[in-house]
């Protein structure tokens, strides 16, 4: 079953990807390319690691060095290896050192199988350096580096989609600072933000399906600057279809759902917990942004982890950051219980991560609650968690709708009466008095004038 999966999928990527591309032709005819598809994340882990039978060189460590300036923003030569993950190879630690020898050990075994290769990426250390990740991250995708081709005209791609959505990344695109060094240039940032906007305009015009959202971007700049732009081109489309395209969808309905994976799992692992947050009437929605960027929101700053987590996302299930959130949040409960009983003083440290999270062993946690608790069975609990937030919605709107009507009632009750208004006779009778006072004053001054006269 699997290899005829294989066989299919291989079929399709093949279909996916031409040999010259042209940024002008129409890709409405590509529609049957994702009804047909088969996800990649659904293939068996006895599938071959290397179904292209190529086997991919890691570079020597030697050859894994800085690439001179650690900026944040640097051109990317696509036959260099660029390490900006730490200072240098020869400063790492010597568990990166090893769990370097282990890649290169592993990855040369012909018959290789996928979830081996995906334990690579999601044990320890991950695959410790941007420059195994832009040989290792594209093979993890099924994506052969022959089938990559340069693309032209990316200077115009944005005229291709919908200029409201052009507009909107242009506008979060600018709020990306944070994944840039603050001793970039101004020429360095504005290369960045351009090559940016490029990559995700791409994607979006090959895939008309998908819908922007606001934290793609962050995925885009984590996946730009290990990929460079070329590379990074087809290695977001692949992320975006395989991982994201339910955050792309025109809603964010299935979204809201499944972060009530978190309270499903907390009921299993921190009952106190859960109940905690229900009574101070807290939805999971603390932890939007983290799923739907892969930590790259909180993280841009932190390379060095935040790259390593999308190693472990991209060797895992989709759904695995909520499992990894779920661990977070029972881990922080004594400072949760600590924190103000109330829906504004929770939300708000559930929001703030801290920057000492133990993630390597909280990342196992997460894996070995993944294989406890699969997705399919709390699924009923997810969907019952998320009918109580629609009913609760519901009672906050009645709520509100209630309280306006009140204050519009109290609004009414407040206007002033505006004062009566003067009879018509009486008005008339102050007009005549003080025509005749003028009248008689006008005619003594005439009359004292002739006199004098």
């Amino acid at each position: 079953m699997s290899g005829a999966i294989e066989r299919h999928n291989q079929k399709v990527r093949r279909r996916n990807v031409i040999d010259t591309v042209n940024l002008s032709q129409d890709h409405k005819n590509d529609s049957n390319f994702v009804a047909e598809r088969i996800p990649l994340v659904l293939l068996s882990d006895s599938t071959e690691a290397w179904y292209d039978g190529i086997i991919p060189r890691i570079p020597d460590i030697a050859d894994l060095t800085p690439s001179g300036k650690q900026n944040g923003v640097f051109g990317q030569d696509s036959d260099s290896f660029v390490d900006n993950s730490c200072v240098g190879v020869e400063g790492s630690m010597n568990q990166e050192r090893m769990k370097i020898s282990v890649i290169r050990d592993t990855i040369t075994k012909l018959d290789l199988s996928l979830g081996d290769f995906k334990l690579l990426g999601s044990s320890n250390e991950g695959f410790v350096t941007d420059g195994i990740r832009r040989v290792l991250w594209p093979k993890i995708l099924r994506l052969s580096m022959d089938e990559i081709v340069p693309v032209e005209g990316l200077e115009t791609i944005y005229t291709k989609i919908p200029n409201e959505v052009y507009q909107q990344i242009l506008k979060d695109v600018a709020r990306s600072g944070s994944h840039i060094s603050p001793t970039a240039t101004e020429e360095e940032t504005e290369h960045f933000q351009d090559q940016l906007t490029q990559i995700i305009c791409w994607v979006l015009h090959r895939h008309p399906e998908l819908n922007y959202y606001q934290g793609y971007n962050d995925v885009a700049a984590t996946i730009l600057l290990v990929m460079g732009l070329q590379e990074g081109l087809y290695v977001l489309e692949s992320i975006s279809m395989e991982f994201l395209e339910r955050f792309m969808e025109k809603t964010m309905e299935k979204v809201n759902q499944e972060l009530f994976y978190i309270f499903a799992l907390l009921e299993r692992v921190h009952p106190t917990l859960l109940e905690h947050l229900e009574n101070v009437e807290l939805f999971p929605h603390f932890a939007l942004a983290e799923y739907t960027t892969w930590y790259a929101h909180k993280y841009a700053e932190n390379r060095k982890l935040l790259h390593r987590l999308y190693d472990y996302f991209l060797s895992s299930p989709p759904l695995m950051p909520l499992y990894l959130s779920s661990v977070i949040v029972a881990h922080r409960a004594t400072e949760i219980f600590n924190t103000t009983p109330d829906m504004g003083h929770t939300h708000k440290v559930l929001c703030t991560l801290p920057d000492d999270l133990p993630f390597e062993t909280l990342l196992i946690d997460a894996k070995n609650l993944y294989h406890q608790y699969p997705p399919e069975s709390i699924n009923k609990d997810v969907k019952d968690y998320d009918c109580k937030r629609r009913c609760k919605e519901q009672e906050w709107k009645a709520k509100a709708e209630a309280s306006r009507q009140e204050r519009e009632r109290q609004r009414r009750l407040k206007i002033v009466k505006a004062a009566p208004r003067i009879p018509y006779r009486i008005r008339s009778y102050k007009t005549i008095t003080v025509v005749t006072i003028l009248a008689l004053g006008l005619y003594a001054f005439l009359k004292s004038t002739s006199s004098l006269n």
